[in-house]
């Protein structure tokens, strides 16, 4: 049994490990297409405010680490580009060189979890419009804080201004970060509330308490363009007709499911726009599974509701392909072949010379 994986942050490496968990004998190729794998996606906030200081605690696993413990190839900076679901192969593109190979798989678990929302809005490109999705994006938006931030300490310009668009769970928890570096904090939600998805008897406390705090909140209007600066920064142009200035803006409207690869394939997708799976988390390709932000499945507490976008399970225990036959055992069941005579066109970089450092 192979078994591919498209994606290995928080759901990707959950299904490799379960898999790994089930079978001790199949081979797990996880395919990444950033620069790192399975980290403290939650944290990335929390590090940008110092709150969390060491960059190393986010990351908790590594291809090294995963390859150590688990015996599960892990490849980042690999991009699939393509599923031949005939000849069961994934095309992969190395994102730093270009390369170009292909992958078999008896199983494929596509984990690629979604992707932010950019509306075509005027100025969004602009480096001081960011959003926070991947250890890159921090560390993009830290160096930019952290520099701003020295510079006022130096007395060499005024208050850091910032501006969260969105008034979600990301949104407000970049807010509090920016508040706790000393910058100067706007929120920008289009909704009469912030944390729209919940009761307003609870949202209306939190107002009260980012407002005590001295963060600005903008209700019931929504970003129209981001028009620059001679400073660097961008002016944020709102539907109230309100500007506001700001040397960094963090983009936080929300996310939608990351389906291209799933669209190209033929698979179906859900009334909501994710990937439709069952209740054992399968396409409708039978040796194709899928899991995380990209999927659409039954509400765990309503069976009978409609499909819903729903994460990969808190448990770590998202679909796998199926376990090993009872009748096959550690004693009985056949070794995996040699790596050279699997099926793939992939070949491992050479390794660095020690002590390159």
């Amino acid at each position: 049994m192979k078994i591919v994986v498209v994606g290995g942050v928080a759901a990707g490496a959950s299904v490799a490990a379960r898999a790994r968990r089930l079978d001790e004998f199949a081979e797990i190729v996880v395919l990444e297409r950033g620069h790192h794998v399975s980290f403290a996606n939650c944290g990335l906030p929390y590090h940008i405010g110092e709150v969390i200081t060491e960059r190393s605690r986010l990351l908790l696993q590594t291809p090294q680490s995963l390859r150590e413990s688990l015996d599960i190839d892990v490849r980042v900076g690999a991009e699939v580009t393509a599923i031949d679901r005939t000849a069961r192969t994934v095309t992969v593109r190395e994102v730093d060189s270009g390369r170009q190979y292909t992958e078999t798989y008896d199983a494929l678990a596509l984990c690629p979890g979604s992707e932010p929302v950019r509306p075509p809005l005027p100025g969004i490109d602009h480096d001081a419009v960011q959003v926070l999705r991947r250890i890159g994006d921090m560390d993009t938006i830290k160096a930019r804080l952290d520099a701003a931030l020295a510079a006022t300490k130096a007395g060499e310009r005024g208050p850091v201004r910032t501006v969260v668009i969105g008034a979600g769970y990301i949104g407000l928890e970049m807010a509090e970060n920016l508040h706790h570096r000393g910058a100067q904090v706007h929120v920008v939600e289009m909704a009469d509330q912030i944390l729209p998805p919940l009761d307003r008897e609870m949202s209306v406390p939190v107002e009260h308490h980012l407002r005590s705090r001295g963060i600005e909140l903008h209700l019931s209007t929504a970003a129209a363009a981001f028009a620059p600066r001679p400073d660097g920064g961008v002016t944020v142009e709102l539907t109230s007709g309100q500007f506001l200035p700001a040397d960094l803006v963090i983009l936080a409207a929300g996310v939608r499911p990351s389906t291209t690869l799933a669209v190209a394939a033929g698979l179906d997708l859900g009334e909501h726009g994710g990937i439709a799976v069952d209740e054992h988390m399968r396409t409708s390709d039978p040796h194709i599974w899928a899991a995380g932000d990209a999927v659409e499945t039954l509400t765990p507490c309503c069976p009978a509701a409609p499909w819903r976008p729903w994460p990969a399970p808190p448990t770590g225990r998202p679909a796998s392909p199926p376990r090993t036959s009872a009748a096959v055992t550690p004693a009985t069941a056949p070794r995996r072949a040699p790596r050279s005579s699997r099926s793939s066109t992939w070949s491992p970089a050479a390794p660095a010379p020690p002590n390159a450092s």
